[in-house]
């Protein structure tokens, strides 16, 4: 039997030319998020991601489609994560099973319309039999259950998209009627109404007489996607997508389909009148051509008030980068705005969004295929550009340079589609810029602020009695991958760059997640592994990304970090360092196992600090007097970093943090592709020789008992260090090591919480408490609320 990747390689899919697609440098994630990004919007469906944790637990909530739920659905299920969280276990044994066990008790949970069953690296690579599983749960559920195979390695994120539209089209296009018809009727395509951008439009195509039948998939229900086949038109939005879902339909009902955008008020005008064929025939009936010039020019002149306020945007300069119908729709809409387009970055763009770019810009279109955050940059520079017009990813190399600003990608948070977009567009590029012009985030700002220079419980308790402890599906999952966590260590060390040896998914939606957490750019690369990569194997590959990060960015440490696709196929890491070919570079290269069949992000994070400290350390020199290791836990936040730093220095102790986080507070400038600020490596070589070691959180219990055992260094671990009893620990442990008393202020701050507690108390005291929580901060958090009398009924953590 073909499958839904034989047909679109068997369509011509292998010709770079050919329908919009692989084009191998294009496309930044992997095929398993591309195919979400087509299916999820369903909003009355069901989606089981049957795998590890990393693709749901990064993935969930991520992404930026909105659904009138409720109004139009009878659920909401759009903005939910359903998954088999499978074990190492479950690997070896199988866990067909447990997902049939899942697709059972996801139905008698949220009561879908349909099931979809979502492969993943990991499943795809042990053989899965995903579809017979669904064939069977949904002959005795008595809905659909639908199987989609399209795992990370099979390739990227637009490939994911057109497996997503084969799957539409063999499983539920055709499959319903609808309850009523008009002549007027068409299918949007490859429209996900990101931030509402749908809901700017319709309105304009309701008025001019134009019915939307089935919303692909955008604000959509399953059953508007059965009777699609009933459409006069389909009209794609974002052809690189989904034109074969409307190629298909054409064949095979006889649907012709028109390619529009609807970004910016030239191309929204363009498409309205490309849908009812003003200059060619159209299936569209009924339709007034005079009506609809109407509405236009209505249209035109409510904008042209609209945006009167932003004339001062006439004749700025943009740099643009973004992908798909983006890439080109754009660059009209900045010139509706009077915005000169400088540059334009072609990385995720078609041959064919490149040749309308050329129609829309002229023969010497300034395309740019180097999109790199140096070459961005420079980009900016070379053109006296006064924006950067970019996906999400991109936002702190522009705020660390101090460029204004605007995201465009499928993250965004404000419509731009449609005539009313055009205006949000407009007010947000103006936003920007008049923060920026108001030196708020100014390089003359930034030289002006330059010149003013008794262990607890262990938590693993709190698991024996939860009933939830084996469960066959994890619905919005609390828990997130080790390589996160192992990522976000690395991020406090000065120099160090970690790699994820897996799907170009896991590095990629891990970097989003952490991005949109710290609000800071995230040092984060991966091997972006393929199908190729996965049969013939894959070690060489590790160390030729490794050597080429050493080579151009001369990084102090590479932490590799193995994913569930790379433990699974059994690539050995260890050995594969052995074959580096860079001598004397002065970087350190360490293994950290991660897989997300096991442990969680807590669990990641200490397996990097204890490899750090076991890839860095040599022979114990002569103790340094007052220099303390602080072990920091993950539960801390970037300001605990600071705090504990002032308040261990102010005994005349001298602290080494692993990691560091501190770095991610905002103090940072400039862009790198390397974590900066942090610990540097030179100081975790000395950790060796410190007095003692404080460990912070009962996580980092296990490094710092590898520095006990290799070289004598005493140490305590503190579970918490909030509320009053925590920071009593902390403050007389200070003092015991230094021979200090403890400074007056924190006798002061002690007094004033105390004083603040017995003022909060009656909101608290008595109150039952239910937390969700990484252990580590669970139980920091239930220390300090035990202290304000309030209950820690339940405390939910993820592993």
């Amino acid at each position: 039997m073909m499958t839904n990747i034989d047909k679109l390689t068997h369509s011509g899919c292998t010709t770079p030319d050919k329908n919009k697609v692989c084009r191998s440098r294009g496309g930044e994630s992997c095929a398993f998020d591309g195919a979400m990004i087509v299916l999820q919007p369903i909003a009355d469906t069901a989606h089981i991601v049957h795998g590890p944790i990393a693709c749901c637990g990064n993935s969930w909530e991520g992404r930026g489609s909105l659904s009138n739920a409720g109004v139009r659905h009878a659920v909401s299920l759009h903005r939910m994560g359903f998954t088999t969280d499978i074990s190492e276990l479950e690997i070896v044994y199988g866990a067909e099973e447990k997902l049939y066990r899942a697709i059972q008790k996801t139905f008698h949970a949220v009561k879908p319309k349909a099931i979809f069953v979502h492969a993943t690296c990991v499943s795809g690579l042990i053989g899965e039999d995903i579809e017979s599983v669904c064939s069977k749960a949904g002959a005795e559920l008595g809905i659909r259950v639908i199987p989609v195979n399209a795992p990370g390695f099979v390739g990227p994120k637009n490939l994911g998209n057109r497996i997503a539209g084969e799957v539409l089209l063999d499983h539920v296009i055709g499959t319903g009627e609808a309850p009523r018809t008009t002549d007027c009727d068409i299918n949007l395509i490859g429209e996900y109404n990101i931030a509402g951008d749908l809901w700017l439009v319709e309105p304009v195509l309701n008025a001019a007489g134009i019915n939307i039948l089935s919303r692909i998939t955008g604000d959509a229900g399953f059953d508007e996607i059965t009777w699609a086949h009933r459409a006069k038109l389909n009209v794609v939005v974002c052809s690189r997508a989904l034109i074969n879902v409307a190629k298909e339909m054409e064949r095979k009902y006889g649907i012709p389909y028109v390619e529009v955008s609807f970004f910016g008020k030239t191309e929204m005008s363009k498409a309205i009148r490309k849908i009812i064929g003003a200059n060619n025939y159209s299936p569209l009936h009924g339709l007034r051509h005079d009506k609809i010039e109407s509405i236009i020019t209505k249209e035109d002149s409510l904008l042209a008030k609209r945006l009167q306020p932003y004339g001062h945007l006439k004749g700025k300069k943009a740099v643009l980068y973004t992908g798909g119908v983006k890439s080109w729709s754009f660059i009209s809409a900045l010139l509706d705005l009077g915005i000169d387009v400088v540059a334009v970055g072609t990385k995720k763009s078609s041959f064919e969004d490149e040749e309308k770019m050329k129609e829309i810009l002229g023969p010497d279109a300034p395309l740019v295929e180097d999109v790199t955050p140096a070459n961005l940059r420079q980009l900016m520079k070379d053109n006296d550009a006064d924006m950067l017009i970019a996906g999400g990813r991109n936002l702190y190399l522009a705020v660390k340079e101090g460029f204004p600003f605007v995201d465009v990608n499928q993250e965004r948070h404000v419509a731009y589609a449609g005539y009313e977009g055009l205006v949000n567009l407009a007010e947000q590029i103006s936003n920007s810029i008049n923060f920026y012009n108001r030196g708020q985030g100014s390089k003359g700002s930034r030289d002006q602020v330059e010149e003013l220079k008794s262990k607890p419980l262990n938590p693993r308790t709190l698991e024996s009695s939860s009933p939830f402890s084996k469960r066959d599906v994890v619905i919005n999952p609390l828990k997130h991958s080790q390589s996160i966590g192992a990522a976000i260590a690395l991020q406090g060390i000065d120099r160090a760059l970690p790699i994820i040896h897996g799907a170009q998914g896991c590095t990629f939606l891990g970097k989003v997640l952490i991005t949109k957490h710290f609000r800071e750019p995230i040092a984060l690369a991966g091997t972006k592994l393929f199908t190729e990569d996965v049969v013939m194997g894959s070690e060489d590959i590790i160390v030729k990304v490794a050597e080429g990060f050493i080579e151009k960015q001369k990084p102090g440490l590479i932490g590799v970090l193995s994913s569930g696709l790379s433990e699974v196929k059994g690539d050995d890491i260890s050995e594969a360092k052995k074959r580096f070919r860079i001598q004397d570079s002065g970087c350190r290269i360490i293994h950290i196992p991660t897989p997300d069949y096991e442990g969680g992000m807590e669990t990641g994070y200490a397996k990097a600090v204890e490899a750090v400290l076991k890839g860095t350390s040599g022979k114990r020199k002569k103790e340094i007097k007052g220099q303390i290791n602080v072990l920091a836990g993950s539960h801390l936040t970037p300001a605990d970093f600071n705090e504990l730093r002032e308040t261990i220095e102010s005994f005349g102790l001298c602290p080494v943090f692993l990691p560091d986080l501190s770095a991610l507070d905002g103090s940072r400038e400039g862009f790198s592709p390397l974590a900066s600020g942090g610990v540097k490596v030179s100081e975790i070589e000395t950790m060796n020789s410190s007095m003692f070691t404080i460990a912070v959180g009962m996580s980092m219990e296990a490094p710092a008992e590898y520095l006990h055992e290799t070289y004598g260094i005493e140490y305590t671990v503190i579970g918490a260090v909030a509320g009053l009893k925590g920071t009593d620990v902390l403050m007389n442990t200070l003092s015991g090591l230094s021979g200090r008393p403890v400074p007056g202020k924190y006798t002061r701050q002690r007094r004033s919480l105390i004083d603040g507690m017995r003022d909060a108390h009656p909101y608290l005291s008595g109150k039952k408490v239910c937390t969700a929580l990484e252990p580590d901060l669970s139980l920091q958090t239930s220390a300090w609320l035990k202290e304000m009398a309030a209950d820690v009924e339940l405390a939910v953590i993820p592993c």
